[in-house]
């Protein structure tokens, strides 16, 4: 019960520990996002917000490719420790890309959980400030995870113009939109890193199988070399033999 919980925490860690930096990201494109809301132009406006969001979202993706391929690293450290001997893929080993464990290895489930985890503070704003028409939630929302918001903001703003406190709580909703844009580029991401680390090893074990193969064939050809050589020199015994008798 005890190494399950500690199993739990260390998940729990890791996902805290990768959340981080895609969530420190975010908030830097929500806050300029605020300051293009603030311009005037609303043609302006609208391609910066398209940009950033755009932005926002390749940031996501490439961060969670890079924690993919790690994460598949780390896989294939504890699939080779547990094959040497049970128990040691516990134990914490320093590998090159940091401290080796469990939590840290591939799982498919785990891009959309870390990406979840990055929303995890918009999801909950979008549900306080849009069900109980909570002013104070959508201002956090606004400066905290603007991008989630202040696309949806502005497009409020040109299609119903000036809007009422109520009105903006409301298009909250529409970041569930943005959120699920986010959080599938981020998983999918994370499967391209894996992926790639996938394909990296497959292609290294392909070539180590050949590298294999063609040393073998040139071990047999060397052998084959000697049993000629041998054959040849026997015969001259023989040869030389048979003349010396006559």
């Amino acid at each position: 019960m005890k190494q399950k919980l500690s199993r739990i925490g260390w998940e729990l860690l890791e996902y805290l520990r990768r959340m981080v930096t895609p969530f420190i990201l975010n908030l830097m494109f929500g806050i300029t996002m605020l300051a293009v809301l603030a311009i005037g132009i609303p043609a302006l406006e609208g391609v910066l917000m398209v940009l950033l969001f755009a932005g926002c979202c390749a940031a996501g993706l490439m961060y969670m490719r890079a924690a993919g391929e790690t994460a598949y690293k780390m896989k294939e450290i504890g699939a080779a420790r547990r094959g040497e001997a049970a128990g040691d893929a516990e134990e914490n080993v320093t590998t090159a890309h940091g401290k080796y464990r469990p939590s840290k290895e591939y799982r498919p489930y785990k891009g959309v959980v870390i990406a979840l985890f990055v929303c995890l503070m918009p999801l909950i704003l979008i549900f306080v400030g849009a069900l109980a028409n909570n002013t104070a939630a959508r201002v956090t929302m606004t400066f905290a995870c603007g991008w989630a918001y202040d696309p949806v903001l502005w497009l409020g703003r040109l299609v119903g113009g000036e809007l009422g406190s109520a009105a903006m709580n409301s298009l909250m909703w529409w970041g569930l939109i943005l959120i699920a844009v986010y959080v599938g580029l981020c998983t999918l991401g994370y499967e391209l890193g894996a992926n790639r680390e996938r394909r990296r090893r497959a292609m290294l074990e392909e070539r180590s199988e050949r590298i294999e193969e063609q040393k073998q064939a040139r071990l047999e050809r060397i052998e084959e070399q000697r049993q000629r050589n041998r054959a040849r020199e026997e015969q001259k015994k023989q040869t030389g033999a048979k003349t010396g008798k006559k």
